[in-house]
């Protein structure tokens, strides 16, 4: 509702579930970055359900949220391939992957070995493609509402986050310790529009970008 000053003042409702407290040491940014990419990546690799050994491919893997699937996978010890651009090799490879694949190259599913247990599509148009390379009775989980139809008995399924109060504090947490981070960039609310423009022609370079009031 309007206020004196002339401004809208805006209350917004949720439940408890819905959110987690923000631990001491979590800068407001990096938290605010968090809920969506990691939500969706912690639920994404329950759903996949991979285990110590078992070998993933995350497409988009350069991406907000397909960075932090990444970590949380290379941290339980599942065998972690990603494509992405060729300039973010090195950081991915020292964020836990086995293998960075140039998404650039049209072949680049013929230059991955396959028979991987699971797949995360984060990058629209690469489903199929990473479909081929699941082996038989895998799993594919898809981000981008593309999951194709199931085949050698391969369960493919699309998933849409959820709130979890629970998963986001243990995610929050795992920040705070440096088990997991994000690549955020933090932009007044006056450049709302930009960075949506931005993000929406897929330019933002995987990184996070969070609006403040300056």
């Amino acid at each position: 509702m309007p206020g004196g000053s002339g401004f809208w003042a805006e209350r917004v409702l949720i439940t408890a579930a819905s959110a987690a407290i923000c631990p001491a040491g979590l800068d407001p940014v990096q938290a605010g970055a968090l809920p969506v990419a990691g939500l969706t990546a912690y639920q994404s690799l329950e759903a996949l359900g991979l285990s110590r050994g078992q070998r993933l491919l995350i497409t988009n893997g350069g991406g907000a949220t397909g960075v932090l699937a990444l970590q949380i996978a290379a941290a339980r010890g599942i065998e972690v391939t990603v494509t992405a651009s060729a300039s973010a090799a090195e950081r991915l490879r020292g964020l836990g992957a086995l293998e960075v694949v140039d998404y650039h190259d049209s072949d680049w599913a013929g230059r991955v070995r396959g028979g991987f247990d699971g797949a995360l599509i984060a990058a629209g148009g690469t489903a199929q493609a990473a479909l081929s390379l699941v082996r038989d009775g895998g799993r594919l989980v898809s981000l981008t509402s593309d999951a194709p139809t199931g085949e050698r008995g391969i369960t493919s399924t699309d998933l849409y986050v959820r709130p979890d109060a629970a998963q986001l504090a243990h995610l929050a947490e795992a920040v705070v310790e440096g088990k997991l981070k994000q690549n955020v960039e933090a932009l007044p609310l006056s450049e709302g529009p930009a960075a949506f423009a931005q993000v929406s022609a897929g330019q933002a370079g995987g990184k996070k970008l969070v609006l403040v009031l300056t």
